[in-house]
């Protein structure tokens, strides 16, 4: 699982959800991408294969990945607000001609959190996911799965991976320090240009041990 940042942007009327993370040694890019309604708007790849001198576990490497990353992400973000970042009909909602040939067998995506009641087990999260066409038809193997966690000040982190054949996918990590009354989790899969998420409130309960979270 890659580590990534994950931020939601008003402008105007709308909310785009903007995505950052390093696809990892075996295909070298920092990738951001800018959604609207669940499509791809805007996409921007920085390719890091000069780096390929630095071992890809070195601290010098990851410190360099993560000032790339941060100041890419923050880039689009200013971009978007700035209303001068392109949002091309082609990598987003096809124009109507192009809505009218989209062929049935390209529906949406469908997410199911398959453990709602036990995803959670000594301060670790297990999430159980399985990602399927609307409606149930069929699985979607290979499709990006990610969870992220959002806290109210506005900190998060981001766990991805890709579903199975069965599409089916787990993520499990550690729930991270920003946690607290008002964060929120929420599970996002990404086939191609289409993404769906689910969003759930996290209530801390206190107890004298560590505070368990729980979906609301």
């Amino acid at each position: 699982m890659n580590f990534g940042f994950n931020t939601n942007v008003r402008v105007g009327s709308v909310v785009y959800h903007v995505q950052s993370e390093d696809r990892g040694p075996a295909h070298p890019f920092l990738d951001t991408s800018v959604y609207d309604g669940g499509r791809v708007v805007h996409r921007r790849s920085t390719n890091y294969a000069d780096l390929a001198g630095l071992a890809a576990d070195t601290e010098a490497r990851q410190q360099i990945l993560h000032e790339w990353l941060t100041q890419q992400h923050r880039d689009v973000i200013a971009q978007l607000q700035a209303g001068t970042l392109p949002l091309g009909p082609q990598e987003g909602k096809p124009a109507q001609p192009a809505q009218k040939s989209v062929p049935p067998e390209s529906p949406g995506l469908e997410v199911r959190l398959l453990n709602p009641r036990s995803w959670l087990s000594a301060g670790n999260a297990t999430l159980e996911v399985q990602v399927r066409t609307s409606g149930g038809a069929s699985v979607v193997p290979g499709a990006k799965v990610e969870a992220s966690i959002e806290a109210s000040n506005g900190d998060s982190v981001a766990f991805r991976t890709h579903a199975d054949p069965s599409g089916r996918a787990t993520l499990s990590f550690p729930i991270p320090s920003i946690l607290g009354d008002g964060a929120a989790l929420t599970i996002r899969a990404t086939s191609g240009a289409l993404s769906k998420e689910l969003s759930f409130r996290l209530r801390v309960r206190p107890t004298e041990a560590a505070p368990a979270p729980s979906l609301k």
